[in-house]
């Protein structure tokens, strides 16, 4: 019988295809509970995780997700979005700002998200 886990750390467990039942919730040991489609279960807690360390779950007829979603970003990401925010602070610092203004954090970090959006 497999155990999983949702997206907030509770632990649900195979009862039989396609079902699953609540056994950990919050921290504390459930003596009961209805079993549940799995569908629903990764639609309103989140994709669940083997506790083995296996693959994401998912239905019969889907690929597997990629990369598990607790994965860090990769060096690449941070890398592009610091460069984003970098591109961004040089655009807004280079306007002309009247006598007494500056640019706050707040207005490179809208540039950067403009920007972003439009490398994406």
């Amino acid at each position: 019988m497999s155990r999983y886990t949702d997206v907030g750390g509770d632990i649900w467990e195979d009862v039989d295809e396609g079902h699953v039942r609540a056994v950990t919730i919050d921290g504390r040991e459930i003596d009961f509970a209805e079993p549940v489609e799995r569908d629903h279960v990764v639609a309103k807690w989140g994709p669940l995780v083997y506790l083995d360390g296996g693959p994401l779950s998912r239905t019969d007829h889907e690929e597997p997700a990629g990369p598990p979603f607790l994965a860090l970003p990769t060096v690449s990401d941070v890398m592009s979005r610091a460069a984003i925010y970098q591109s961004a602070h040089a655009l807004v610092t280079g306007l002309k700002w009247e006598d007494g203004e500056a640019p706050s954090v707040y207005d490179v970090l809208q540039v950067a998200k403009w920007l972003g959006e439009e490398d994406a």
